[in-house]
């Protein structure tokens, strides 16, 4: 039991990584079309499907956080409580502009909040990082060195994210510049990604060489997808910013496998969580499959969105 609930909690927030990230990435490089309305549109038509059940998995990993590590999650918010205020309400302010967007016809409405969505996908993204960064330390100013390259790597990851998956799911004119930005995006996030892992030996002390695996893989499918955006392969570069992305929480984890153990509930709130937790996450990868086999075609000028 006390082995599954710390797979648990990984699984929950690598998927929230690899299945948000992209909506996160794609209002962040909103502002790059801010000549171009009609490819704006095509953008959030493009994430509208899915940013909702992104975020599902964001919300389940806070819940069994706080109830299968409350004595972690008590630090973190004792520590990190600025970081974490400043990361809700960037999440609710992306949430609101991509509701607000299409609720009048105006073009300097939707501008506006557009421009609101990108700032604040940005800056939800760059206190995920910080969050990242300082869950892995044990202590020291949020502020940090290494926070704040964390910080710096998790908006680059889900910027190359969010372009990935544009070139996947627009076409023409948006999907090449999409693919464009990706391209020149792919070796900044490479040399991020290595310079994380570089650095990880100052912040653990509890580094195995398993602990660099899923810190290799981060460059490594980085690398990867800069191959196949160089030779037009749309799904295999979604496909390995998807891997870039999960690689980072699964690096942190490694990086905290010596304090996690320590801080698991009791067994029979882990009992009694079990009846209640472990059937849904079947539920919800299937539903995730079905979301995206229904929404697998390309968006276009005749796309309808609600958003």
């Amino acid at each position: 039991m006390h082995t599954l609930w710390p797979l648990l909690t990984g699984l929950l927030i690598t998927g929230w990584f690899a299945l948000d990230g992209f909506s996160i990435g794609t209002a962040a490089y909103l502002p790059l079309l801010r000549h171009d309305p009609p490819a704006r549109n095509r953008a959030v038509a493009a994430i509208g499907p899915f940013f909702l059940a992104g975020e599902v998995w964001l919300i389940a990993f806070a819940g069994v956080l706080a109830l299968t590590f409350p004595a972690a999650e008590t630090r973190l918010f004792a520590r990190l409580h600025p970081v974490i205020v400043t990361m809700i309400a960037a999440w609710l302010v992306r949430d609101a502009a991509m509701w607000f967007r299409a609720r009048r016809p105006g073009p300097r409405w939707r501008a506006r909040w557009e421009t609101t969505m990108a700032a604040a996908a940005t800056t939800f993204a760059a206190s995920t990082g910080l969050l990242l960064g300082n869950a892995i330390q044990n202590g020291g100013a949020p502020l940090n060195p290494y926070a704040l390259l964390t910080s710096l790597t998790v908006v680059t990851v889900f910027f190359l994210h969010g372009t990935a998956f544009l070139t996947l799911r627009t076409t023409g004119e948006s999907r090449a510049h999409a693919r464009r930005t990706a391209t020149r995006a792919a070796p900044l996030t490479i040399t991020l990604l290595a310079l994380l892992l570089g650095a990880a030996p100052l912040t653990s002390l509890t580094l195995t060489p398993a602990t660099f695996i899923p810190g290799l893989t981060g460059p490594l499918a980085a690398a990867a997808a800069w191959l196949a955006l160089r030779r037009g392969r749309d799904g295999l570069t979604f496909a390995a910013t998807l891997v870039t992305a999960a690689s980072l929480p699964l690096t942190a984890g490694g990086l905290m496998t010596g304090s996690l153990p320590q801080d698991v509930a009791d067994p029979g709130t882990l009992e009694r969580l079990a009846v209640v937790a472990l059937p849904i996450v079947p539920l919800l990868l299937a539903a995730q499959a079905l979301l995206w086999w229904m929404h697998r075609r390309r968006v276009s000028e005749r796309t309808v969105t609600f958003f």
